[in-house]
């Protein structure tokens, strides 16, 4: 598991943002996968953004440790803005931002981890919060190991 400071290295353009009194609340939560979609899906919903196509994926041994969404339509500043806001309406926290090229936003809600940036050419949002525990850390390794870095 990543130490705090390491999660999001300032040498990757990351600027951390300072804990809020509400952190170790927040920390003690572990929404189950079914839980964080379900937050994923409606905070897209608020912030004005339609879904797309269900994720298809048998997750194998990952599949408790990776929760996803998928948009249908543009994801501009507005509507990101509009979706952090709602992420942290439902107890999301952000950690750090990412000014640049490519600017992003670094939320967490418990063991669970979300980076919010534009999609790039295709300009879609893709959600995809992943749990940061020993025994989800282990099961990317396996995964990893068995289906090789690019799967």
């Amino acid at each position: 598991m990543a130490a705090p400071a390491e999660e999001y290295p300032a040498g990757d353009g990351w600027i951390r943002e300072p804990a809020s009194s509400k952190t170790a609340l927040r920390a003690a939560r572990d929404p189950s996968r079914a839980a964080v979609s379900a937050e994923l899906a409606a905070a897209a919903a608020a912030a004005g953004i339609p879904a797309g196509p269900v994720p298809t994926s048998d997750g194998g041994g990952t599949a408790d440790c990776i929760a996803d969404w998928t948009g249908d339509g543009p994801a501009d500043e507005a509507r990101l803005a509009a979706l952090e806001t709602a992420l942290e309406a439902r107890g999301w926290q952000v950690m750090a931002r990412r000014e640049g090229p490519v600017p992003g936003v670094a939320l967490s809600s418990g063991p669970w981890r979300l980076e919010l940036h534009n999609g790039g050419l295709l300009n879609t949002a893709t959600l995809v919060a992943r749990r940061i525990t020993e025994s989800c850390d282990e099961a990317f390794r396996r995964e990893e190991e068995t289906r090789g870095p690019r799967g």
